[in-house]
């Protein structure tokens, strides 16, 4: 039977608990679904077969039902920034968590209680004003769901582990449309820190321990520009062996493009510390100009990095993980020559490491590596669209890394499960076939 025959008013006549006109589900044609279906990628364009706009727990067992009983793919959507759209599947039953953004703090515990839709500058709104923070992501529209269950990184990561690290309770709604806490089941908790969203089910409440967060924020930029290629390689193994060595409350960023190389340096303290200050003389020694560090209330300074808070086009992977630039080397002559030819296209490379290393027992496979890559394009002219996204698949492919980040999706990759969960996975294979074991949720790179 053809998918196209699950829309309209015959397929729902027979389900009493949902109709065409009940608030929050919509279908191709309604109003509003266009707009419910766009993602942060505008260059994505999928139209699942309904869209159910879920704001509690009982309407998303209904949607569930809903699905089983039409035989519908179930994706979840927390806030839309998924790469790849794994969000709003092809006809699939489409569940929107944008309606349950609850967060509350709870200040005697200092834990967070969050809902899968709440983005991430909302909930620093709620956290910074009380000297707490979730280390998390930096994109103010990003969900929380889809960010914390791939596992979650950002600027205070080094410093305080993987916003999954903090996550200590989930609740979920499962394959067969039962509620799973994992109070009462430890191995749901596991899977949820690092195992990924739209996999077993639909998370409909998470729980958090929080870090405090000092009042200063300290941050430098430096540049390198008119290099050559050679010079470029020279810059980025310099790079790579600065920030290998930087205290764990540092985080850095390498960000090449094709006019220039930018290095980011963060700090949770100030840029006046020792230990900033011997980094920021080794960046300059290496070739790099300093831009005026900045030491700000932390609020402040982390709207620099919210990002544009609406939709763009874009192709992004991840480029891999790494142990340092000897995993690069291979590839970075042919890196240097697609970027500094190509105008949109980027690599950059972020650092991890610190107490990462040190996170819970987790799906997440990757901690052993301190640094990450992910190979970016953007474009104004269409026109340039095709010629990008063939340069950011030559990259990967030259860089040839094994393990990848599950929350950069990569549609081109041949083994996409081995290569996000690593050994991780055979576990994460057996609670998929205990939590949905009809395999009701599921997208193209899904368990």
């Amino acid at each position: 039977m053809k998918r196209r025959q699950f829309f309209g008013a015959s397929l729902l006549a027979g389900l009493p608990f949902i109709s065409r006109a009940e608030p929050g589900y919509i279908a191709p044609g309604d109003p509003g679904y266009d707009q419910s279906r766009q993602l942060f990628n505008s260059d994505l364009s999928l139209k699942p077969a309904f869209i159910a706009r879920c704001r509690t727990e009982v309407e998303v067992v209904k949607a569930i039902n809903f699905a089983r009983e039409a035989n519908l793919a179930v994706s979840v959507k927390s806030g839309g920034h998924c790469f790849m759209g794994s969000s709003m599947s092809d006809g699939s039953l489409a569940i929107d968590l944008g309606g349950m953004s609850q967060r509350v703090y709870l200040p005697e515990s200092q834990k967070l209680i969050a809902g899968p839709g709440v983005k991430l500058g909302k909930l620093y709104d709620v956290l910074l004003p009380k000297g707490r923070i979730l280390p998390a992501g930096s994109c103010a529209g990003v969900g929380l769901g889809g960010l914390a269950l791939g596992g979650g990184y950002g600027l205070f990561s080094r410093q305080w582990g993987l916003t999954c690290d903090h996550m200590e309770r989930v609740k979920m709604v499962n394959g067969v449309g039962e509620l799973v806490d994992s109070r009462d089941d430890p191995e749901l908790l596991w899977a949820c820190r690092g195992g990924g969203n739209g996999n077993f089910g639909v998370v409909t409440s998470m729980e958090f321990q929080t870090r405090p967060v000092r009042a200063t924020f300290g941050a430098q930029r430096f540049v390198a520009r008119g290099f050559s290629e050679v010079k470029a390689i020279k810059l980025m193994k310099a790079w790579f062996e600065i920030a290998g060595g930087l205290a764990e409350p540092i985080f850095s960023a390498f960000v090449f493009n094709g006019k220039q190389i930018s290095i980011l340096l963060t700090t949770s303290f100030t840029t006046g510390g020792p230990v900033f200050r011997k980094a920021c003389a080794a960046l300059r020694r290496a070739g790099f100009s300093a831009k005026s560090p900045t030491n700000s209330p932390t609020a402040r300074a982390l709207r620099r990095y919210y990002g544009q808070p609406g939709p763009l086009p874009f192709y992004n992977v991840s480029g891999g993980y790494y142990h340092g630039y000897a995993d690069v080397k291979k590839a970075a002559a042919l890196t240097a020559q697609k970027v500094m030819g190509t105008s949109g296209l980027i690599f950059q490379v972020n650092t991890l490491g610190g107490a990462i290393t040190r996170g819970p027992d987790s799906a997440y496979a990757h901690r052993k590596f301190p640094f990450m890559g992910e190979i970016q394009a953007y474009w104004e002219r269409k026109s340039a669209r095709d010629q990008l996204i063939e340069d950011v698949t030559v990259i990967r492919k030259a860089i040839g890394a094994k393990a990848h980040y599950r929350n950069y999706p990569d549609p081109t990759l041949e083994n996409p499960s081995e290569a996000y969960y690593g050994e991780s996975l055979l576990q994460l294979k057996a609670l998929k076939i205990r939590y949905d074991p009809d395999n009701v949720i599921r997208h193209a790179q899904s368990l």
